[in-house]
């Protein structure tokens, strides 16, 4: 999942009139006598990309679709699939390749219509037409028929997904997939309404106008672009009476220093720190930590001069002090990363232990032999090398990147680092142009398995921007969610060997495991937060007096 960054500076005074624009935060005045208005106001890092869940890929949007919709099942506290339109949690037969999935005869969208299988049928088969350009398409691909469906080689109608009746949904897969059931919470493998859709002309999920509501908060006020939004409570939700809030408004603010002073004064109940901000309030009563599921790392462009050589590479993630970033740049309690696999989110279902630690240290930090490894090869590629570093245009991000050009620069006599700056959607833009030689980025896990990562990086992957293509690790992939699928232990080792090859060659360099520091007003009680999938679920929040 893409993270999308703090943009900008935005005044104290200009967020405040927003703020008042959309309603009161929980310490505001609304509210009868005795009773506490259940009405939040959370800061957010950034903008909605697109509220299709056929199209979302970034945390804001996958968010606020995940409030305004849901799918076949949800995520109770500790992200165990529970039921949402369907009745029940079911369990696969035939070796896990079928699922036949009952759903609740009472869920409707906000017009009024029944949530039906065919929504699930239409949805599926929209994600994986090529003319939808949906990234996330491949998630699909378990199912019968979708990989060929994805390349243009068969028709959506072919897909193994049908509706039984009007609420069974029957899934014909052709191999089993382990965390398929946590999909079923995700927002890509949402229903959508086709007569909805197809009367939008294209526009579906480009304003708030343009989408319709089946989950427990109707979205409103968002015109496509703009920095706030709010969601009302959704009176023909199936399960409403469990729904308190009355209102949750959204505000995009760009600066720490700014959230920070309106948290302060009561106009935001939930806010994001960084940098000194997250150093000075780790011991602050109303400090939250929640443990992320991310890596930060740097994406590297394998067709630019020196680059494209791996001692290269491993010479700049040697020299990286990442003990030093997490603690004195970023010190949020984000810790340095084994790999790209984030500890805590995967357990090796044979061994018991962490997969993570069980492969050991596969991004170290050894200066000594960082600067070895250089000048072992500096004369192959030339003596000295020019390297442009992207990055978002954030104060963390900058803050990040001028540290890594620093380590960069003082450790590696020759290289030289120039840092370029863009707003998160154009860096992204031009990093997928080529435009780039390092680029600073953050990748979050959908659900909880090491392919969420190690499937970006594989050849033809639409995330894999390192221009690097590794048939040794696509065939150790393709055996894990192949022939292996239904093998724990050798889906294990093909994982591990993906893994390890990955960080053997560093097209990506990890930097941190992201732990963030939230301020939470202790009136806003009930936010779920999950390490992976979409992240935050409001369902359940409410408001104390």
């Amino acid at each position: 999942m893409k993270f999308s960054k703090i943009l900008g500076i935005i005044s104290i005074s200009a967020a405040a009139v927003l703020l008042a624009a959309c309603g009161q935060s929980a310490t505001g005045k609304n509210g009868s006598a005795g009773t506490a208005s259940q009405v939040a106001t959370i800061q957010t890092s950034s903008e909605i990309q697109t509220l299709d869940p056929a199209q979302a890929t970034d945390g804001d949007s996958l968010t606020a679709i995940s409030s305004n919709n849901e799918g076949l099942y949800r995520l109770d506290k500790d992200s165990n699939p529970i039921p949402g339109i369907a009745s029940k949690v079911v369990t696969p037969t035939d070796d896990g390749k079928k699922y036949v999935i009952p759903l609740r005869h009472d869920a409707k969208w906000a017009n009024g219509d029944p949530v039906t299988a065919q929504d699930f049928v239409y949805a599926w088969r929209r994600v994986l037409t090529p003319s939808t350009k949906a990234s996330y398409a491949y998630l699909l691909d378990g199912i019968q028929n979708a990989a060929a469906i994805r390349n243009g080689k068969a028709d959506p109608s072919t897909l193994g997904v049908k509706a039984v009746d009007k609420y069974t949904l029957q899934i014909d897969m052709v191999v089993a997939v382990p965390y398929l059931r946590v999909l079923f919470a995700f927002p890509t493998f949402f229903p959508v309404n086709q007569q909805f859709v197809e009367k939008q002309n294209g526009k579906f999920g480009t304003s708030a106008e343009t989408i319709l509501a089946n989950g427990p908060f109707v979205l409103k006020n968002w015109n496509g672009t703009g920095q706030s939004w709010h969601l009302l409570k959704n009176k023909t939700y199936w399960d409403a009476k469990t729904v308190k809030l009355t209102r949750l408004n959204f505000q995009v603010v760009k600066e720490t220093a700014t959230a920070y002073n309106l948290f302060t004064s009561g106009k935001l109940d939930d806010i994001t720190l960084t940098g000194d901000y997250a150093q000075n309030n780790q011991n602050n009563k109303d400090a939250v930590a929640r443990r992320g599921s991310s890596i930060r790392y740097l994406q590297v462009n394998t067709k630019t001069k020196g680059l494209d050589n791996a001692d290269v590479r491993n010479a700049i993630s040697q020299v990286i002090d990442r003990k030093n970033l997490a603690n004195k740049v970023l010190g949020d309690g984000s810790v340095p990363p084994l790999g790209m696999i984030p500890q805590g989110m995967y357990q090796d279902p044979v061994t018991k232990k962490d997969f993570a630690q069980e492969a050991g240290n596969l991004a170290p930090t050894n200066v000594k032999k960082g600067k070895a490894l250089w000048n072992s090869v500096k004369e192959k590629v030339g003596g000295k090398l020019s390297i442009r570093l992207l990055t978002e245009d954030d104060d963390d991000a900058k803050a990040i990147a001028e540290f890594i050009q620093g380590q960069i620069e003082n450790n590696l006599s020759g290289i030289s680092v120039t840092l370029t700056t863009m707003p998160q959607k154009a860096a992204d833009a031009a990093a997928q142009q080529g435009n780039f030689d390092l680029y600073l980025k953050n990748w979050g896990a959908d659900y909880p398995d090491p392919t969420t990562f190690l499937d970006l990086f594989k050849g033809n992957s639409s995330f894999n921007w390192t221009n690097w293509h590794d048939s040794q690790y696509d065939t150790a992939l393709a055996a894990a969610e192949g022939a292996d699928a239904g093998d724990p232990v050798k889906r294990t080792k093909d994982l591990q060997a993906a893994h390890t090859r990955l960080m053997a060659e560093k097209p990506v360099i990890p930097l941190f495991q992201r732990y963030v520091l939230h301020l939470n007003n202790p009136k806003v009680k009930g936010i779920v937060y999950f390490p992976t999938s979409y992240h935050f679920d409001y369902k359940y929040t409410y408001v104390t007096k």
